[in-house]
């Protein structure tokens, strides 16, 4: 220090040797900084084609948008060990990487999920109109057939390439892309199925009880595969409307042949009317029915007057007609409420 207590004057050289020491020290701590910066991620989640510098490793900079490594296929996943990003990393300048103590860094690449319904209606709408098929056809996927993942910037619909199908056996083999997926483009889907034949049916809208009758406002008609209904399932409405359930009977339930009868308009052992009819005879008397039965049914009557059996047919509740000329009109008194014409 001078007199005027300022710092001695620095000669040229010795300024310049404290400027490249000054320099040389922040050269050191700018680069201890950066290495401080630069560390690797456990997981490294990517959408494109490449795994970036930015995407391996946290505070790549001007550096982080250089394509390293090959993507995985979208939905899958990676390894990538810890020594092939560095050497990457060094190759494009970037030292002092920490490696955070990891031996490898998970790569995973996120994508679109393309679910089987929207597989399947691709897939039913091709074969309804190739095959003119009935709008209402329906298909079934063989099992692990349910998704496929495609990148996330495919957002089209599925697209149909190749469809052949067996009318006799219901099986069919397609393969299918979904535009603007370049890992579909290069390998497009197979899938293979069957058509489902699908008719509507009649099922019970509430249960009943036997004996009920079953009137059209108790049914709703639904669509099953017809595969899976057995040969007694009632497919008619107006196999229905109007029987009398043999048992009870739960709401949602399919009908077969033997659920249902026709109403019984006659009971075993009632007393009923019997008529008798030929050109200018009409004939009426009481009987015994020896069989229950519908409209419809021919039963055993007894007579109660002659006590002889006639068959007849039931005609409406506990009236049946006489099919044989089996009664004697001269034997048959008032009490039986003979009429003759």
């Amino acid at each position: 220090m001078n007199d005027n207590g300022f710092l001695p004057e620095l000669t040229g050289r010795r300024f310049a040797i404290i400027t490249a020491l000054a320099c040389a020290i922040l050269f050191a701590m700018t680069l201890s900084n950066a290495s401080a910066q630069m560390r690797l991620r456990p997981i490294a989640t990517v959408e494109a084609d490449s795994v970036l510098l930015g995407d391996l490793i946290d505070g790549a900079g001007d550096k982080a948008g250089i394509a390293v490594f090959g993507a995985p296929q979208p939905g899958a996943s990676g390894m990538i060990s810890t020594a092939r990003i560095l050497l990457a990393a060094r190759d494009h300048g970037l030292g002092g990487v920490d490696t955070n103590g990891l031996s490898s860094v998970a790569v995973r690449r996120i994508g679109r999920i393309v679910g089987a319904q929207e597989i399947v209606d691709a897939l039913q709408k091709a074969i309804v109109s190739q095959h003119q098929l009935p709008a209402d056809t329906e298909i079934e996927l063989s099992a692990g057939q349910m998704e496929v993942v495609v990148e996330s910037a495919a957002r089209e619909p599925v697209a149909v390439r190749s469809l052949s199908y067996n009318g006799a056996s219901g099986r069919f083999e397609a393969t299918f892309v979904v535009p603007g997926s370049r890992a579909m483009e290069i390998n497009p889907a197979r899938v293979v199925g069957n058509v489902s034949d699908v008719v509507r049916v009649p099922v019970l809208a509430r249960a009943v009880l036997k004996g009920d009758i079953v009137t059209e406002a108790d049914v709703t008609m639904e669509r099953r595969r017809r595969s899976d209904l057995g040969a007694d399932i009632v497919t008619d409405m107006a196999r229905i409307a109007g029987t009398a359930a043999r048992r009870p009977l739960g709401r949602g339930s399919l009908l077969r042949d033997a659920d249902v009868q026709r109403p019984e308009l006659v009971e075993r052992n009632a007393l009923i009317l019997m008529t008798y009819e030929q050109p200018g005879v009409q004939l009426s008397m009481r009987g015994k029915a020896l069989q229950g039965g519908a409209r419809g049914d021919t039963i055993q009557v007894q007579n109660l007057n002659s006590k002889k059996t006639v068959e007849a047919v039931i005609v409406g509740p506990n009236k049946a007609a006489v099919t044989g000329a089996v009664i004697n009109p001269q034997k048959t008194s008032a009490r039986n409420d003979v009429r003759a014409q």
